[in-house]
């Protein structure tokens, strides 16, 4: 007698994000995987809109939003991805990490243009704190470190990092290590104004949050 065995497929779990605007003003969202070059996703919203994207729970990468670069003003030429000649604020994601858990924070550390937080779904979530990472009153940015757009308004504040490139600022070479790498002017700036978020590359303890089994989490800017 032969005995066909079914076998189900495993189906991979998911962790939903839900992004609320609550700016005044239509925001583009970007949406990049950790070692991606380009964004999965690009959508539009309005002030008071809300999308919600769904990832694999196993998923890391960051979330970015972009007033100025709605729409065709997606390819401008301060949009794109969030970086040095971009700067963002960014919510990043790293799921089922150590432990099991996620583990998530808003980080000013490339810089910032937009205030933002993250908060926790569902009454499954457990763990160290499944706290809310919240930064929702930026710094005044300083003349050095503002980007502009072509009528001359500020979109964009970098951090001394993405200005200088120097291994001080950006915390490599000889300055890799939290105990040879310390925060600047600006990046005081930024964790006074923000206490629950990365300034600068070694401010792990007081800015990575951690939740285990969540149903999901709502990133809402401004």
């Amino acid at each position: 007698m032969i005995v066909l065995l079914v076998i189900e497929p495993v189906q991979a779990g998911t962790r939903s994000i839900t992004v609320k605007n609550n700016c005044p003003e239509k925001i583009s969202i970007g949406v990049l995987t950790n070692g991606k070059a380009n964004p999965d996703q690009r959508f539009d919203l309005t002030p008071q809109g809300t999308r919600t994207i769904s990832e694999p729970d196993t998923w890391g990468g960051r979330l970015f939003g972009q007033p100025e670069c709605v729409g065709a003003g997606n390819n401008g030429p301060h949009c794109g991805n969030a970086g040095a000649s971009n700067p963002a604020t960014l919510a990043e994601f790293f799921f089922k990490g150590a432990n099991g858990a996620d583990y998530y924070d808003i980080s000013l550390v490339d810089g910032y243009n937009i205030p933002a937080s993250i908060s926790p779904q569902g009454k499954g979530g457990s763990g160290k704190d499944c706290g809310t990472s919240n930064c929702q009153k930026l710094p005044n940015c300083p003349p050095n470190l503002a980007i502009k757009d072509g009528s001359g308004k500020v979109i964009g504040c970098q951090s001394s990092c993405s200005k200088t490139g120097n291994p001080q600022d950006c915390c490599v070479g000889q300055y890799d290590g939290p105990d040879k790498c310390k925060p600047d002017k600006q990046a005081d700036n930024v964790k006074s104004a923000c206490p629950d978020s990365y300034s600068f590359a070694y401010d792990d303890q007081t800015s990575t949050f951690s939740c285990s089994n969540p149903t999901g989490y709502t990133l809402t800017f401004c």
